[in-house]
């Protein structure tokens, strides 16, 4: 409970965020010109969910987005939010990182605060009411508050977002009411819709990558993606051939899209990676401040490195092996980090080591060119692709059952290897001419469907070895 003059100040700060929010949502939603920003893929599918309410189709009246910082959730939230202003409904939009730093108060304080400026309970609410949340891993006290006004009133609908972890922190009773939903770094595709304004060619990312994970045979994948080779090439044609490069570089993160600086670019980026350890890692409780110090340098050396040795981390930043490994999780649990486990029996993965990869490239590529590093262009760019492949597979596998994402630690061994029920692919990318080695010495020891070599070369087939070269442009549109 607050006292009178705390809920005083409440109260004057919900009736700002009110009166300005529309405001605040169309610096999100226009670009300095005052045209809409392009919605990202996932629009459509988060729109509907509050239609259905509205339209009485659906009871899914909670609605969780996560992910990476930087992936764009607060824009998607400021679009709906702005979308529904015609709507007979109430809309409230609130920080929660604000509620919690500048007021000083908890969510559940709010709330109660906009129950008596409206003068109405929300059991009593005689009109939707359509409740936007941003950073609700802000309060910590946030599950609890949720499930209450869930439980209270049918008449309420709950949009949140949140950091990558916070479905891990839910208990049951949240996981049967909540609807979590996952946004990823932008797709190529989304990238050029964001920066040019071209749109995808309808229905041939979805070809694609029918083809590329689903054909029967090397073959088969050489011949379906040869039949559709004028398609994408059409939409290749007025695509600078820059574009791919500034993308591995930092254009999977949406707010760096439009900024034309490059040093500003990085500086951004910078930032970002600092609010996920200072702020996301941090409020797990699990690390001091030297040991928090420290993971900025752990991240620099792991951009370094192809497989990730916890006892050379822990000699390198004098921290125990469990506590870098407890590090590892963490950043792992912000999404900064992909970890891709050594293809093999449950013991052989807890015996290799892992791959880690960069959730989006432009954390590796800020690391190299904000910092600097000594390694070569191509040996950099190859590690931008590799973290890009790992991005759309991790993307492409998301909640799908009885499958994986392996690599074969062997010296020369497939970058990746794809688990299904009962078949399996092998990757293997780069940007130059290597891979089909790669690709037939891990293809030695495990059965798989076929293997793909992912680099700028053409299209082309080694049909012996059931193999197919994939160029990495057919590939984006994944």
């Amino acid at each position: 409970m607050v006292n009178n003059e705390k809920k005083e100040k409440i109260i004057k700060f919900l009736q700002d965020q009110i009166s300005q929010a529309d405001f605040r949502a169309e610096a999100y939603i226009f670009d300095e010109n005052k045209k809409l920003r392009p919605k990202r893929n996932i629009y459509t599918k988060l729109h509907k969910y509050f239609t259905d309410f509205f339209e009485h189709k659906s009871a899914a009246r909670w609605l969780i987005l996560t992910g990476l910082r930087g992936a764009g959730k607060t824009t998607i939230m400021s679009q709906l939010y702005y979308v529904e202003k015609n709507s007979d409904v109430r809309r409230l939009y609130l920080s929660v990182d604000h509620i919690v730093q500048i007021l000083g108060v908890g969510l559940s304080d709010v709330l109660e605060a906009y129950e008596d400026l409206i003068g109405i309970a929300m059991e009593r609410l005689d009109k939707p009411l359509y409740l936007f949340l941003d950073e609700i891993q802000y309060d910590e006290k946030w599950a609890i508050t949720l499930k209450s006004l869930y439980d209270r009133s049918k008449n309420v609908f709950i949009f949140a977002t949140g950091s990558s972890a916070l479905s891990l922190n839910t208990n049951p009773d949240i996981a049967r009411r909540a609807i979590f939903e996952k946004l990823f770094p932008l797709s190529f595709a989304e990238y050029i819709k964001i920066k040019t304004g071209k749109k995808e060619t309808k229905g041939l990312g979805k070809e694609v990558r029918g083809i590329i994970f689903n054909s029967a045979s090397a073959r088969d994948v050489y011949d379906s993606l040869k039949k559709i080779e004028n398609r994408i090439n059409e939409y290749w044609i007025d695509i600078e051939r820059m574009e791919i490069e500034r993308y591995m570089q930092y254009g999977s993160l949406p707010f760096m899209v439009m900024l034309n600086n490059e040093a500003l670019v990085y500086d951004q980026i910078n930032k970002t990676l600092d609010r996920i350890i200072n702020s996301d890692v941090a409020r797990t409780g699990q690390f001091n401040s030297e040991t928090i110090s420290k993971i900025p340098s752990i991240l620099y050396a792991t951009a370094d490195m192809d497989q990730i040795s916890f006892a050379k981390l822990a000699g390198i930043f004098n921290i125990s092996r469990p506590k870098v490994m407890e590090i590892f999780v963490a950043l792992e649990q912000t999404e900064t980090l992909i970890r891709v486990y050594p293809h093999g029996s449950h013991l052989n993965q807890v015996k290799k080591p892992s791959k880690y990869l960069f959730a989006s490239p432009a954390f590796r590529s800020m690391y190299y060119n904000f910092i600097g590093n000594v390694i070569s262009k191509e040996n950099y760019m190859g590690k931008l692709l590799e973290d890009t492949i790992g991005m759309y597979l991790s993307r492409f596998l998301f909640k799908k059952i009885n499958t994986s994402l392996t690599y074969d630690n062997a010296q020369g061994g497939a970058d990746f290897i794809v688990g299904f029920a009962k078949d399996m692919i092998i990757i293997e990318v780069g940007m130059g001419d290597k891979g089909i080695a790669q690709v037939a010495q891990t293809a030695s020891k495990i059965k798989a469907k076929y293997g793909l070599v992912v680099s700028k070369n053409g299209l082309n087939i080694f049909e012996k070895e059931g193999i197919v070269q994939v160029p990495l442009k057919y590939f984006l549109l994944v």
